[in-house]
């Protein structure tokens, strides 16, 4: 006798039997809507104040015991943005003389809704030889969402200084996203 027959019909009822099983099987799908919405970078300058409030500042090696108050620091917001938030200040120090010395200490707000950190600031040239300027940085630049972190700027003016002149500079610091910013090498 042909089993071959036989054995074809079997396997075709075993593959029929298999679909229909696999037919018969209930299933379920589950889906997942994303929405995803980023976060905004955004400082401004919050509060800021020059130390000559009277007597006039003096650097190491000058002396101003009698309590001259002669020149003059002021600090006013120059630049807005599109929020009425400051994001440039202008500095003047009108009638400033060897010897002199400013402080001039600023808040930077973070009004975005991440954390942020100093990324660089930049110094425009200026005649060195007539001034010194530095930026007073905080140890630790990373400013949550709401809070704020000091700076101090220091100007002197230094004996080089010409009389009746104008000296002009500009620093342009950048905020970043805290996970862009490499950490403080040691």
């Amino acid at each position: 006798m042909n089993t071959k027959p036989v054995m074809g019909i079997l396997a075709a009822l075993v593959l029929f039997a298999s679909v229909g099983a696999a037919m018969a099987l209930w299933s379920d799908s589950l889906r997942i809507n994303t929405t995803i919405e980023t976060g905004e970078v955004r400082v401004d300058f919050d509060s800021w104040y020059c130390n000559d409030t009277g007597a006039d500042p003096q650097a190491p090696g000058f002396d101003n015991s009698e309590g001259k108050d002669v020149a003059q620091c002021i600090v006013e917001p120059e630049i807005f943005d599109e929020y009425e938030s400051v994001i440039k200040l202008n500095v003047t120090i009108v009638n400033a003389y060897p010897g002199y010395h400013a402080v001039i200490y600023f808040n930077v707000t973070n009004t975005g809704t991440i954390p942020v950190k100093l990324l660089n600031y930049t110094m425009s040239s200026f005649n060195d030889t007539a001034l010194n300027a530095w930026l007073v940085i905080p140890e630790d630049t990373q400013i949550h969402a709401g809070e704020e972190g000091e700076y101090e700027l220091h100007i002197i003016v230094l004996q080089p200084a010409m009389m009746n002149a104008t000296y002009f500079f500009e620093i342009s610091m950048t905020f970043a996203q805290w996970n862009e910013v490499p950490p403080l090498s040691s």
